[in-house]
């Protein structure tokens, strides 16, 4: 079966509130202790899979559970095994009779069944209420315990509010009020994963990448926005957890902007297909990307720029600046406002999907429209790129990001060797202007920081220089690509 949930962290000093909320006195509670089952070379993890043996008050269950088609959605098969007077093994002939999770395991598992092995433990307290608004029930879960390995815990303290029967999207909407409420933020990670951090002594997973995303060109053009929507959310959740944490690293971070990049591109481009989108989305995206782009600026300025300048005789070799502090870095996916922005592009994405998806409608010549007109706005300066003041080459730029953005959210529709030789082009044109764009920004850091530390006049020249033989790489660049045919 599909579960539909929705996971939260609660600050500690929000838990005795938020247990008030769930009526203690008549609300069920029970302790759930489960033990984490996976090989050496986490082969489950790597491949989203979970397997446990979990007690139940005095009631044995084993669970399979799988990533689903998104971070809402889980695949879940239950086995009660009832009381056991032993604890009992882990026993996959028990899904025997389930091909999903059993084609699921061989997959992932192939001939390392028998390398199965206990990794980790959860012992919660869970106390729970049924809520029921209009047809829709939803259970609210207040797990409070630990999880821990042989020699190390962590603190557990999070809510989970799982749909029962009726509405996906009123259950987006309905957890809203408890994140003002509460101050809960959105944690699309699982226990599992949490304890295979813990069990493999890491603070963070790898940071995660912008998937394919798959049209079908019967979708009408609501749907296909609805659903690139879903897929940059797909990126974005996962770092912006790791960065709620306080735990991120730089590629989260990087991550995290493309994915915002990505959102606000399909609103911008797109978000015309559909006539319940909320013009303040783009306002409030592009508040976060603001913030978390300090960040990614120094980066680039150390890891690209400042190499370079040392190759080149730079009379310093590392960088004196005031990044954003980390803890508002951290704030951006924590404060109620931003947790909720989240929630009402999940809502976005599940509205009537199932009514819209059957409507009959030429997808392909929607986009044809669209992609002419940024593909014209893109090359429109091609011959007197070199005459456009810099605020104007910046906005080129980031037209050639949102066309490529627009490009692979679409891409499923047309042919693969088109759409690669298009994008080839394209990328040319933006690595030229990014390279153009990450110079000027080390220009304004160095002269900005240059009182303070002379030495870096060295590097204003040295960018200045480097700008003049980037405009004109960008411009011939640009030039090759306005001779590409589109592919649409």
């Amino acid at each position: 079966m599909v579960e539909i949930e929705l996971k939260f962290q609660l600050p500690e000093s929000k838990k005795k509130s938020l247990l008030q909320a769930l009526k203690p006195k008549t609300a069920e509670k029970i302790r759930l202790q489960a033990k984490y089952y996976d090989t050496p070379d986490r082969l489950l993890a790597k491949n989203h899979v979970a397997l446990r043996l979990r007690l139940e008050g005095d009631h044995w269950v084993q669970t399979f559970k799988a990533a689903g088609k998104n971070h809402l959605e889980r695949i879940e098969s239950e086995i009660h095994l009832g009381k056991c007077e032993l604890e009992p093994e882990l026993d996959l002939s028990l899904f025997e009779n389930n091909k999903t999770v059993k084609d699921r395991l061989e997959e992932v598992l192939g001939d390392h069944q028998d390398e199965l092995k206990f990794q980790f433990k959860t012992d919660v307290e869970r106390t729970f209420r049924i809520f029921q608004i209009e047809d829709t029930a939803i259970e609210v879960c207040l797990d409070d315990g630990i999880v821990s390995t042989s020699d190390q815990s962590e603190k557990i303290c999070e809510v989970e509010f799982e749909l029962k029967s009726g509405s996906a999207e009123q259950l987006i909407l309905f957890t809203q009020e408890w994140v003002k409420k509460y101050q809960l933020w959105l944690d699309v990670r699982s226990k599992a994963q949490r304890g295979n951090l813990l069990a493999t002594q890491q603070k963070t997973s790898p940071a995660t990448k912008a998937s394919t995303l798959f049209l079908h060109k019967k979708s009408s053009a609501d749907s296909a926005l609805r659903q690139m929507i879903a897929n940059a959310l797909q990126h974005l959740l996962p770092n912006a957890a790791f960065i709620a944490e306080g735990v991120a690293e730089p590629e989260h971070i990087h991550q995290a902007r493309v994915a915002i990049r990505r959102l606000r591109s399909a609103l911008k481009i797109f978000g015309s297909w559909s006539l319940e989108t909320d013009d303040r989305w783009e306002a409030q995206l592009a508040e976060i990307f603001q913030i978390l782009g300090d960040s990614r600026d120094i980066d680039a300025i150390r890891d690209d720029v400042l190499p370079q300048l040392v190759a080149d005789g730079a009379p310093f070799s590392e960088l004196v600046s005031k990044q954003t502090s980390t803890a508002k870095k951290q704030s951006l996916f924590v404060q109620p406002e931003q947790t909720c922005l989240l929630l009402q592009l999940l809502a976005f994405t599940y509205h009537d999907r199932e009514n819209i998806d059957h409507k009959k409608t030429k997808l392909k010549k929607t986009i044809s429209r669209t992609l002419n007109q940024m593909h014209k706005k893109l090359i429109k300066n091609a011959n007197d790129f070199e005459k456009l003041s810099i605020e104007e080459r910046h906005r080129t730029r980031k037209k050639a990001k949102r066309l490529r953005y627009s490009v692979e959210f679409i891409s499923s529709l047309y042919d693969t060797d088109l759409i690669t030789s298009y994008l080839n082009e394209l990328q040319h044109v933006q690595e030229m202007l990014g390279q153009y764009n990450d110079l000027h920004i080390a220009e304004q850091f160095f002269e900005k920081n240059s009182a303070q530390h002379p030495e870096y006049w060295f590097a204003v020249g040295w960018s200045k220089a480097k700008q003049s033989h980037l405009i004109e790489q960008s411009a011939q660049a640009l030039q090759q690509f306005a001779q590409v045919k589109p592919f649409w």
